[in-house]
């Protein structure tokens, strides 16, 4: 009887005026319902725990490592236990798989070193990593302590992004992935919303991350990217021009990672109240620095949910949130946006399907190592290592401004900066080639032609020797004094062709080669 009611209710869906509502209502209900049985059993205390509790805050200060790790194993002591021979999915190794051994001693031996003054740190975030590096965050119900790490780091990052308790959000494999997802929540919004719109297009600043391209390709959303101004800004003007009746959203950054400059997001964010579009801010690169130099008392322009238009953040947690590769958040303003990101399937005779992420399988030690990383730090640790981090960067910065032959691209917001040069006769490519021979690792930029610089609390001990190197590496292109095999040279061809799709073929080919 309730089958038959059912059809007939979706039947009559689109011809009756406010019966979806009322569908969507049922639904919804009974989602809620079929929750809680789900988390039922063992799971259940825990689960209602977590659904009754407030917004997890980052703690004031960092909790023992000690005590975090006690909890780690009490909580895993409720997820199912694939070695009892109970569960038929999900986990296919154990602790007593004999190779095990073999690789973990190779995940430590290529894994992070979290570049904190702290080997307990690292050891601390290894051991959530061990223990949980078997569990799957595909299904929260077999594996209850994901759910509740994945949670409660997603609120604890909503937090220090000053979102309000409604800003929900899920752990991702790394800030692509949170791009991804992003590029996908807005043209399935789009669908349902805009069904007119048949070519989509999300308007970002040329500096904005090449996921988004890469999502844009995917997705099959046109990124339609606009110029930035002399501080390498967005020019909001621009971006005004190039709102369409195809435009689903806006995109920035805080920061851009080329030259680490927060875009003027107040202002874009007027832009899209105006046209009642979604405004997406990538802080993957920032997100976990930029609220801590903030109140270090830096000059930081406002970036995060504070401006009521933003809709949607992106933040790397195994950045500056020191957790392990790969881990990243997204989060929306609300649960109702947020369920464009969700894929579900209902025909597959495997049973039913859903997933919050592009991912199906979650490494749950990735999850358990976020939340750790989170709470061992804490409110002081994180300001702590955002002064050193910034005492460094701020180092660098003066004294490259003291150089007469170089100079920073734009004044940076953050702890990573941009390196030009200002004498025609020094090619700053050429510069990075004599620094390379050296035993420096550089990472090159054009338009202009730079050299990038992310500062890490480590760069303490090799910021006078970097200084010292450039300031060599200069007189060296000067008198000369470099070869001709460098990556100089391909820069300099690069910028000269004019069509770039020859540039892409050629870096698809390169691709295609180093792994072959």
């Amino acid at each position: 009887m309730q089958a038959a009611l059912t059809q007939i209710l979706t039947a009559l869906r689109a011809s009756i005026p406010g019966l979806n509502l009322l569908i969507s209502f049922v639904i919804q209900r009974e989602a809620h319902g079929a929750a809680e049985k789900l988390m039922g059993g063992p799971e259940a205390q825990v689960y209602s725990k977590v659904k009754s509790a407030e917004r997890t805050v980052l703690p004031e200060m960092g909790v023992p490592h000690e005590e975090l790790i006690k909890e780690l194993e009490k909580l895993k002591s409720n997820d199912a236990d694939a070695e009892k021979g109970r569960l038929f999915a999900y986990v296919y190794t154990t602790e007593k798989d004999k190779h095990l051994k073999a690789v973990r001693e190779a995940y430590h031996m290529f894994g992070d070193r979290y570049g904190i003054p702290s080997e307990s740190m690292d050891e601390l975030i290894k051991r959530a990593n061990d223990i949980f590096s078997h569990e799957n965050g595909l299904n929260p119900a077999a594996f209850p302590s994901l759910r509740k790490f994945e949670t409660e780091t997603c609120s604890m990052i909503a937090s220090m992004l000053n979102g309000d308790e409604n800003v929900v959000g899920n752990l991702t494999s790394g800030g692509t992935e949170s791009i991804l997802m992003t590029i996908k929540t807005y043209r399935d919004l789009a669908r349902e919303k805009r069904p007119h719109i048949t070519d989509p297009e999300i308007i970002a600043p040329e500096t904005i991350h090449p996921a988004f391209q890469k999502g844009g390709a995917y997705f099959s959303v046109r990124i339609v990217c606009v110029p930035t101004k002399d501080d390498m800004r967005v020019d909001v003007d621009a971006m005004a021009r190039a709102i369409t009746r195809n435009t689903i959203a806006l995109a920035v950054s805080a920061p851009q990672y080329p030259h680490g400059v927060v875009d003027p997001i107040e202002e874009v964010a007027m832009l899209a109240e105006a046209n009642g579009l979604p405004l997406h801010v990538d802080a993957c690169f920032g997100g976990f620095m930029l609220p801590w130099i903030e109140k270090l008392g830096y000059g930081v322009p406002k970036w995060d949910f504070r401006i009521k238009a933003v809709t949607s953040m992106s933040a790397d947690i195994h950045k500056y949130g020191w957790g392990v590769k790969g881990a990243s958040c997204v989060l929306f303003r609300n649960k109702s946006l947020r369920k464009y990101m969700i894929f579900a399937y209902s025909k597959w005779p495997g049973g039913l399907f859903v997933s919050p992420s592009m991912a199906g399988t979650r490494p749950g030690g990735n999850i358990a190592a976020s939340w750790v990383a989170m709470k061992a730090l804490g409110k002081e640790g994180f300001l702590k290592i955002a002064q050193d981090t910034m005492n460094v960067t701020m180092k660098l910065c003066r004294a490259i401004e003291e150089m007469d032959d170089l100079a920073l691209v734009a004044q940076p917001h953050m702890t990573a900066f941009a390196v030009k040069s200002v004498n025609p006769k020094v090619d700053i490519q050429a510069v990075a080639d004599v620094l390379e021979s050296k035993g420096w690792k550089l990472e090159r930029q054009q338009k202009p032609n730079c050299l990038h610089f992310s500062i890490m609390p480590h760069h303490s001990v090799s910021s006078d020797d970097l200084i010292a190197a450039l300031k060599d590496g200069v007189c060296a292109v000067k008198n000369n004094e470099i070869s001709s095999e460098g990556m100089a040279a391909m820069y300099g061809m690069v910028e000269k062709i004019p069509d770039k799709s020859l540039v892409v073929d050629f870096l698809k080919d390169l691709m295609n080669d180093i792994y072959t």
